[in-house]
């Protein structure tokens, strides 16, 4: 399906500088990281590459403090985790820019569950919750960041696999509610001037296509126009 955005908040910044994708995964960041790709020229570096739970993260998530590891490139969009899972340390210990990609919490909702659970996370389940002695980063930052937001809401998850896989809605409002405390943390850590908000809609607006290079002070290596949608699994 065709997903394009509709900008909500921007501001002026550094030149092409590094931006922070903080919007949550199945939310439209992979969509938008494609769009900067093509349209202003960012290169997305995904995933923590030589980054430690227990080294990095949670010294600058718990403790504020900076992480030596932590090196942030001009022109480069950081997408995933732990990216996403830290608005609050990086808006504190980075100049970056944040954009912030959001959809309706309740669609939100089961294509975290069914994607983003079912699929990914499910290999961190054990029968009484979340396997919390697994050493696979991506799964750590995630099952930390959901605890703050939802506490105990991967755990149940995990309890009742087969049921909320097979469908099982019981589970959806605390996932809606994940969703909403997201977007109320970003929105509390990073200060507005650095904070670019888009959504994922159906509607086409190019003036908010253009706002995104406007706010990053980047020029665009094509102008925008109705050819520029955004593609991705929704």
């Amino acid at each position: 399906m065709r997903a394009l955005l509709v900008v909500m908040a921007g501001a002026a910044a550094a030149h092409c500088p590094p931006v922070i994708g903080t919007g949550l995964p199945k939310a439209g960041t992979r969509s938008l990281a494609h769009y900067m790709q093509q349209a202003l020229g960012y290169e997305t570096y995904k995933f923590a590459g030589g980054l430690d739970f227990e080294r990095d993260f949670i010294p600058l998530v718990v403790e504020g403090r900076r992480s030596d590891s932590v090196v942030l490139k001009n022109k480069t969009f950081y997408d995933d985790y732990p990216w996403y899972a830290a608005p609050c340390a990086f808006a504190k210990t980075t100049t970056a820019r944040f954009v912030v990609m959001e959809r309706n919490c309740s669609a939100w909702a089961a294509s975290a569950i069914h994607q983003l659970f079912c699929r990914w996370l499910r290999g961190g389940c054990v029968s009484g919750g979340f396997n919390a002695s697994t050493t696979r980063f991506g799964y750590q930052v995630t099952f930390h960041h959901f605890e703050r937001l939802a506490s105990g809401l991967i755990d149940d998850a995990c309890r009742s696999q087969r049921d909320v896989c097979g469908g099982d809605t019981r589970l959806v409002p605390r996932f809606v509610a994940a969703c909403e405390a997201h977007s109320r943390l970003v929105r509390d850590c990073v200060p507005p001037s650095r904070l670019f908000a888009a959504r994922l809609d159906v509607s086409f607006n190019r003036t908010g296509l253009e706002g995104l290079g406007h706010f990053l002070e980047c020029q665009y290596k094509k102008p925008p126009d109705e050819s520029w949608g955004v593609f991705g699994q929704r």
